[in-house]
């Protein structure tokens, strides 16, 4: 969905235009997508499968099988940046909460319940438009501005079993939820007309449903733990709230595959790599030339165990990954680069199992899809609690 007005916007502001935006590519499609990782993994540049350890993941059904105690992770998310788009220029600037994740381990049933909240995709953006109309045969000077404020997360609750002590399993089953506010303000200077206009107000009101289906499987070789995961979803529906008279809209959420391993190099020394496929191209329900052909995002980190007491440790991380967004701002596929560094401190642990610990990731990254350019600082910082 794509009101006609933004739809002009988007295509040429004006020099007399403004526009700052969480990225503006959430002024296409669905919006921008929601990096839901963790601090470890965003530090790790990895895409949210096969890290070793006790982590919470929403991309990784099967990773939740090794929670020992209950345990809930919470993470928050700062960015700001700057962008060009042809002669204008912006920055943006938020905090968001990407991922809440909960594990309850059934002892008897060597399995874990699983609970998480995690972003999808995000619309948040403001854009300004002054000029002229003609009103009455006179020149009326008008300030338009347009906003957008919302998005789409996912809910899904699952289960992860142990089979044995090298095999796991998960699987989730997950609602599509949110809202989207749009509006649209046009100030007009009545004085040039004698005070016979006025200014006018639009508002729409959205909200989205739709459900999901996930699996996933780890195996851990002992120096090399592997784990690959699907993803299905049906239609996500955007309906009007209240008494709006537009009409709902269907989209097609294509179905994604990930795969991620883990090697040990040294005692205190690991490797990651991770891969996602996901084919929006071929998705139905979205305009012409919105779609992203691109339909590989990777990445690979190195984490480092630079002290490893009895009951504290402190890990140092160093990533990168190249991702594929699912909306191009216009003719050109999108393109993300991100290099991440992090650490790790972990508070009161013991053995393998951390009771309190927190993650902090901090990456540099860029965005291009031609004649958009964005540049942007991000931090990660995940707190983790268990044993409650």
């Amino acid at each position: 969905m794509e009101r006609w007005w933004v739809a002009v916007l988007m295509a040429a502001l004006p020099p007399a235009g403004g526009l700052s935006a969480q990225s503006a590519l959430g002024a296409k499609g669905l919006g921008a997508p929601v990096g839901a990782l963790g601090g470890r993994a965003a530090a790790l540049g990895n895409l949210g499968i096969g890290l070793r350890g006790d982590e919470v993941s929403a991309g990784d059904p099967a990773s939740w099988a090794r929670l020992a105690v209950p345990s809930v992770v919470i993470t928050m998310q700062p960015s700001w940046g700057s962008f060009d788009l042809g002669e204008q220029v912006g920055s943006s600037r938020a905090t968001r909460f990407p991922l809440l994740g909960i594990g309850y381990p059934v002892q008897r049933a060597r399995g874990v319940v699983t609970m998480s909240l995690s972003g999808f995709l995000e619309q948040r953006w403001a854009a300004e438009r002054s000029g002229t109309v003609v009103i009455d045969g006179a020149d009326v000077e008008v300030r338009d501005r347009f906003t957008a404020n919302g998005g789409v997360s996912v809910v899904r609750l699952g289960w992860a079993q142990r089979l044995g002590r090298r095999l796991a399993i998960g699987a989730n089953a997950g609602a599509y939820v949110g809202t989207l506010v749009e509006t649209f303000d046009r100030e007009l200077d009545s004085t040039d007309v004698g005070g016979a206009v006025h200014s006018f107000f639009d508002e729409d009101r959205w909200s989205y449903s739709g459900a999901t289906l996930g699996a996933g499987v780890s195996y851990d070789m002992a120096n090399v733990l592997l784990a690959a995961a699907a993803e299905w979803s049906l239609d996500l529906t955007q309906a009007p709230i209240g008494d709006s008279v537009a009409a709902s809209t269907s989209y097609e959420i294509p179905a994604r595959f990930s795969a991620g391993a883990t090697g040990r190099l040294t005692r205190r020394m690991h490797l990651n790599a991770s891969v996602v496929y996901r084919d929006w191209g071929t998705a139905a329900g979205f305009a012409d030339g919105v779609a992203s052909a691109r339909t590989w995002s990777v990445g690979t980190g190195l984490e480092w165990l630079v002290f490893d007491g009895e009951t504290r440790s402190l890990p140092l991380r160093f990533g990168y990954r190249r991702l594929a967004a699912p909306f191009r701002y216009r003719e050109e596929d999108p393109v993300e680069s991100i290099w991440s560094l992090g650490l790790g401190l972990n508070l009161a642990k013991r053995g393998p199992v951390r009771f309190g610990w927190m993650d902090i990731a901090l990456e540099r990254a860029t965005r291009q899809s031609a004649p958009l350019s964005e540049r942007f600082w991000r931090a990660s910082v995940s707190v983790g609690l268990s044993s409650f």
